[in-house]
């Protein structure tokens, strides 16, 4: 695959590249901020949709258990992870399957829990779904990396129990979006300790699961069965992995039998039945001849890293980076910056200035929560000249 490829995705109705704050006369602003890539799928992928649309009738579509087994074939490939085919539910895209679990696990008013700074859906399909957000912030370390705060975590739980709102579902980003952490197995086994104490539900998003840049192998929740098992679910999908997130086709894997017809009928009763006949076409694509296409982007991805890094070093010291272990995305602190430029920590500001003046757009800290202020989150999916020339202008700006 040539990654270096610049492919033009204006006009296109991309919500990344059709930004209407480019303006005449100006450079088109780079966008180095929401969590699509700016690769061409494997080829397996593209020339499966167009085959299937040289069929001229794109009625109602249905898997029968192709995707549950290639879904399962994919588990045991990558991750040497054994499951059924009936441990799988077809679901749309991730956040959707995830509002259908906090619906089947809990009721209006009770608690749910995040882990700010975090991805940030996760606070409205909370709120928007009446329930009650519990934050238990994630705790940042000396050398930038992050870890679960199970202090923290506890005190949010009795708190919670104090103001009368009782616990009930965890949400679970992992790899962590934003700040790129890969958890380790101890820390998932004391988190399920931690809610099975409580009758709480593991809701784990695990979307970016594949992207996997570090040293630290990714275990997913899904290893979990039993027990253990009980009210827990694993959400993820081909979307982010095989950037073909506008397809929307996800899936929910529930061990557990009780957990798992809970799930099947939050997910019936949001109205999901049946799948888009593309987007059943390219996942299944993906999963089955994918698997070297993605080796190739995690190269390319790891290269993209060091790029960055090497540039920060060299041009813009004051910025830090956290480790990056998982997902194709730089949390970057520069709350250095801000207080040499005398602008307290609050990242708004300048984030908005950059895309305005500056012509880049990346993520402010404060999409992702309080805990996040003084940071920003950069998209490395994207050819390299367009990193080299979005970090260029991002130093120009603040530098000048």
């Amino acid at each position: 695959m040539d990654f270096d490829r610049v492919i033009d995705r204006s006009r296109t109705y991309s919500l990344k590249w059709d930004n209407p704050k480019n303006s005449p006369g100006l450079p088109d602003i780079i966008p180095l901020w929401v969590a699509d890539m700016d690769f061409a799928p494997p080829p397996a992928v593209t020339q499966a949709i167009k085959r299937r649309a040289e069929h001229p009738v794109f009625g109602y579509t249905r898997a029968i258990g192709d995707y549950n087994e290639a879904v399962a074939a994919w588990y045991r490939e990558r991750q040497g992870l054994e499951l059924s085919p009936s441990d799988i539910l077809m679901a749309p895209a991730v956040m959707p399957a995830l509002a259908a679990a906090i619906q089947a696990f809990t009721d209006k008013g009770e608690g749910v829990m995040i882990q700010p700074p975090v991805y940030h859906p996760f606070y409205s399909v909370v709120e928007e779904n009446d329930r009650v957000l519990v934050e238990a912030p994630i705790a940042r370390l000396s050398d930038g990396s992050w870890e679960m705060d199970f202090e923290l975590m506890e005190a949010a739980a009795e708190k919670a129990a104090r103001d009368g709102v009782r616990l009930k579902a965890i949400l679970v980003s992992s790899p962590h979006n934003p700040v790129g952490r890969v958890w380790s197995e101890a820390e998932l086994e004391k988190l399920l300790i931690f809610a099975q104490k409580r009758g709480a539900a593991v809701l784990c998003d695990e979307i970016h699961s594949d992207i996997i840049l570090g040293e630290r192998d990714f275990l997913s929740m899904a290893g979990f069965a039993g027990e253990d098992a009980r009210k827990l679910v694993v959400l993820s999908g081909p979307n982010k992995t095989f950037n073909i997130a506008g397809l929307h086709i996800s899936q929910a894997i529930a061990r557990d039998e009780g957990t798992r017809k809970a799930m099947k009928r939050a997910i019936s009763a949001g109205g999901f039945g049946l799948p888009n006949a593309f987007s059943l076409t390219a996942a299944l694509a993906a999963y089955r001849e994918g698997g070297a296409w993605l080796e190739e982007l995690l190269a390319y991805l790891r290269g993209n890293h060091g790029f960055l890094l090497e540039f920060l070093g060299k041009r813009l010291p004051e910025v830090g980076v956290s480790p990056l272990e998982g997902s194709y995305l730089a949390w970057l602190d520069i709350r250095a910056l801000l207080a040499k430029r005398g602008e307290g920590i609050d990242e708004r500001p300048l984030a908005s200035s950059l895309e305005e003046e500056g012509r880049v757009r990346l993520s402010s800290g404060r999409d992702f929560g309080k805990e996040g202020s003084g940071y920003l989150r950069l998209n490395i999916a994207t050819p390299r000249s367009i990193l080299s020339e979005g970090l260029e202008r991002t130093a120009k700006f603040l530098k000048g």
